[in-house]
Parts: C-alpha cells; sequence; structure tokens
C-alpha cells in the first residue's frame, strides 16, 4: 500500500461498525490508520520468514479477524483491541519461527547428499500456478561447487523449504511440516528461486 488513501471523519470503531455491516469498502481506510502501528511493529519484532509485505499481510489478515470479533460493548477501544490482537499474532510467529530453526537444528541434512539425490531421482519439480524451479546437470555442478554460499544466504526458514522442497515436498506438506501458511512457504521458495538465479547468473 504505497498511495494514501483519503480518510473519513469516521472513528476507528464507526468504521468497524460499517464494516461489520458489510460495507467492506471502508477496510483499507481502517488499515491505513493502523499503517503506522504495523510499520512500528514490523521494526520491532524481526521475523527471517517474514519479508515487509509478508508482514503486512499478517497484520491485514490480523484486522480482518479483529473486526469480525470486536464488541465494543466490552469497553475497550478498536485502536487497543487490535494492538494486542496484532502482538499476540507476533509472537505466535515468533515460537513457530523459533520452532522451525529448532526442527532445523536437529535434523540438519548435508546439502551435498541432497543435490545428489536430488539429481539421480527427480531433475524437477513444478507446482501449479508457480514458477517451476528446475536445475541442468552443469547447474546442479555450480550449486554444488558454491553450496554453503547459497546455503547460508537463505533465512533459517528459507533453509526449511529448500531441504523439503529438494527431498520432493510440495507446499502443502511443508506448511504442514512447518506449522504455518501456504503463502508463507511460496514466498520463501521465490525468495531462494531469486537466490539462485543471482548464484548461476
Amino acid at each position: 500500500m504505497n498511495e494514501e488513501v483519503e480518510l473519513s471523519e469516521y472513528s476507528p470503531e464507526q468504521l468497524v461498525a460499517l464494516i461489520q455491516q458489510g460495507h467492506s469498502m471502508h477496510f483499507e481506510e481502517l488499515f491505513y490508520r493502523f499503517l503506522p502501528l504495523v510499520k512500528k511493529f514490523n521494526r520491532a519484532y524481526y521475523l527471517k520468514s517474514l519479508e515487509q509485505d509478508d508482514f503486512w499481510q499478517e497484520a491485514r489478515m490480523v484486522l480482518h479477524k479483529a473486526v469480525q470479533s470486536y464488541v465494543p460493548e466490552k469497553g475497550l477501544q478498536f485502536a487497543s483491541f487490535y494492538k494486542l490482537t496484532l502482538k499476540h499474532h507476533i509472537f505466535s510467529l515468533i515460537r513457530k519461527e523459533s520452532a522451525v530453526k529448532r526442527r532445523i537444528d536437529k535434523g540438519a541434512v548435508s546439502l551435498d547428499a541432497i543435490l545428489e539425490n536430488q539429481y539421480s531421482n527427480h531433475t524437477e519439480h513444478s507446482f501449479e500456478g508457480v514458477v517451476s524451479m528446475s536445475f541442468s546437470p552443469e547447474e546442479i555442478v555450480m550449486v554444488k561447487e558454491s553450496a554453503s554460499g547459497y546455503f547460508e544466504s537463505l533465512s533459517d526458514f528459507e533453509q526449511a523449504v529448500f531441504i523439503r522442497f529438494l527431498n520432493g515436498s510440495d507446499f502443502l506438506s511443508i506448511a504442514d511440516e512447518l506449522d504455518c501458511e501456504v503463502t508463507s512457504i511460496k514466498n520463501a521458495y521465490d525468495r531462494c528461486h531469486r537466490k539462485m538465479k543471482r548464484l548461476l547468473e
């Protein structure tokens, strides 16, 4: 969201009430009003598995859920309610990210062995709707020669996705194993792909 949104004179609570009544066009304004909070949390709570766009998408999802569950009669202002809900969600993501790192540390696998197995058994993986990543024999050699550098360029989360991808897992199974959204897996896959392309250029 780069363009400015025209703000109305409605309070956050009034905007929430309108959205709850089915006037979804007010959601963008509500999110825009809380964008400074989202940016603040994005800076304060670093998550390796989420780039800015992913973090904002998570914040939008939390805002949508907060709107649906907000009850003004409880006496809490919506700004405080959303801040608390978003913070709880971020802490949950941090716990999941830590769990992923523990799985990586516990089940570390030789990248060289994975690449050998990857090319001898299945040279290409493709997923519907997503750009496929395939390696030629020459690329496999180049990757193996620069494997440590490439692997170190990946975040812990990207390493977890990359390893499971090379082992033949699809997005759904990886998301289930790492306990996260499929969108996060796809985004991590795309980042791995871009870094791989830069390595091979």
